[in-house]
């Protein structure tokens, strides 16, 4: 049980540390957005002042803050401008969920499951949902050298798993926008061991390279990030005191719809003197990944990541759109993405159920599972 009343006492006496930090975040993006000004006509020009790893480089030149203007009086005519913004367009979408190896079952054995996306929006059923699922045996934990009962290798394969089922929307349906819940520049792997990271390299780069082929955007949608590439931008240029202030903080004063301009990402993420920032392990697609922001609910704006490619082609506009109209049919977020979470998510007695039919295997085929004492008692409680 949550000990509710020490964490109580303690926020009482590490209240000065909290308001602190709010304090210094509040003042830095007033300085910060004070600076914005002089980046509201954005040329590209301005990337000669930067060097490697300064956080982002202009891609898209002029206006800082794209707008986006609407007069819809009703949900009514909102859903209007979706189908005009949506009609006859493929639009993709992939999640996926896990079930991690259990040690209190002692033989390791894991489960994936995606599920892909597809709609046309012809009117006439072009629509289409597929569900994958995958077990991962005790010899593919010990052939990539990971603990068995460890979260990153599944969730390693996972991302893979999703990627491999995007590669797939993208080959079998042309001009397609695929969205991916999730980033496509993928820091946190920079902490992760080699042969973990090797797999989340592999996999994203694969990703691009069916994306450039196919020509079918890859579009990652992080609704909740505190990345800090725009805001480390601006420290190089106006010479701004080095913060740890998030962008999104500095564009939350963005109206619904809007945009940024869009900025090719060129994030420090290093660890050390001599470390790699992830983008360094992209090989060719290394200044390859742009990202804008964008207000699609209440809260912080969302990041839109893409290939570059996207702007050369001048598809940036249309992913905006795209994903506003999406925003609007499920309120706030993607409904294709939302769609995909639903159909691959495993939900708690999904787990039970595959515990189950595990033990009936093993029973069937004379393979023991000892199960730890605190398993047994903590399923006599339920």
């Amino acid at each position: 049980m949550l000990d509710l009343k020490s964490i109580s006492d303690q926020f009482d006496e590490k209240l000065s540390a909290i308001k602190s930090y709010d304090v210094e975040r509040s003042e830095l993006t007033l300085e910060y957005r004070r600076e914005l000004e002089r980046l509201n006509i954005l040329d590209t020009k301005m990337n000669q002042d930067l060097y490697a790893y300064s956080g982002a480089k202009i891609l898209e030149p002029g206006k800082l803050i794209r707008p986006f203007s609407f007069n819809w009086k009703n949900r009514h005519e909102a859903m209007q401008w979706v189908d005009s913004v949506l009609s006859d367009i493929a639009v993709g979408a992939v999640d996926g969920s896990q079930i991690y190896s259990d040690k209190n079952y002692e033989i390791p054995l894991a489960v994936l499951q995606t599920s892909r996306m597809f709609n046309r929006h012809t009117g006439d059923g072009d629509y289409k949902q597929e569900i994958e699922a995958k077990v991962i045996t005790p010899d593919e934990f010990e052939d990539a050298s990971v603990y068995s009962f460890g979260s990153e290798y599944v969730d390693a394969r996972r991302f893979s798993m999703e990627c491999e089922s995007i590669a797939y929307l993208m080959k079998e349906h042309e001009k397609l926008y695929v969205l991916l819940d999730g980033a496509l520049i993928l820091s946190h792997v920079n902490v992760l061991n080699t042969n973990i990271r090797k797999i989340y390299i592999i996999a994203i780069t694969k990703l691009l390279e069916a994306s450039e082929k196919t020509r079918s955007p890859i579009i990652g949608f992080i609704d909740t990030t505190m990345p800090r590439d725009v805001t480390l931008m601006m420290h190089f240029l106006f010479k701004l005191k080095k913060s740890k202030l998030s962008d999104t903080h500095l564009f939350s004063n963005l109206s619904w719809g809007e945009r940024t301009t869009a900025f090719i990402c060129d994030r420090d993420d290093r660890r050390g003197g001599e470390a790699k920032s992830v983008l360094d392990n992209y090989g060719r697609f290394r200044n390859e990944i742009a990202f804008f922001y964008m207000r699609t609910g209440n809260g912080l704006p969302a990041r839109v990541e893409f290939p570059s490619w996207v702007h050369k082609e001048g598809m940036v506009d249309k992913i905006a759109d795209i994903i506003r109209a999406e925003c609007i049919i499920r309120c706030n977020y993607p409904d294709i993405l939302m769609r995909a979470h639903d159909a691959a998510v495993i939900r708690t007695n999904e787990h039970d159920l595959f515990y189950g039919m595990l033990e009936n295997f093993c029973k069937a085929h004379g393979i023991k599972i000892n199960k730890s004492a605190k398993h047994f008692h903590k399923t006599m409680k339920r």
